[in-house]
């Protein structure tokens, strides 16, 4: 069985290895930044996204990935969110966790 030490390990790992974002508004790809890393009181790990559609326009968020440093795909998810009126943008949120099975 993992320690304690081992799980909070695979936390840093994920933490120190995940790059940057793309994401897909109204079928343009693009490169973003992480906003803010997170260890939640449950201890899971988030990774959050600022993506900011060209205001006062309806964006469509259709896809969120993330990248580690390698410039390789770790995370993709479709989505479907819908902004009318966009005046700032729309704040995205990976959560992970972490769990250990006995099988």
């Amino acid at each position: 069985m993992l320690t304690p030490q081992a799980i909070e390990d695979f936390k840093d790992f994920l933490d120190t290895n995940i790059a940057y974002a793309k994401v897909t508004v109204n079928d343009t790809e693009k490169k973003i930044p992480i906003h803010r890393r997170e260890r939640l009181k449950d201890g899971r790990v988030a990774v959050y996204l600022n993506i900011t559609p060209q205001a006062g326009t309806e964006a469509t968020i259709q896809r969120v990935q993330l990248y580690n440093k390698n410039k390789q795909l770790w995370a993709d998810k479709t989505e479907n969110i819908e902004l009318s009126n966009v005046q700032e943008g729309a704040l995205y949120r990976f959560v992970f966790r972490f769990v250990e099975q006995e099988v």
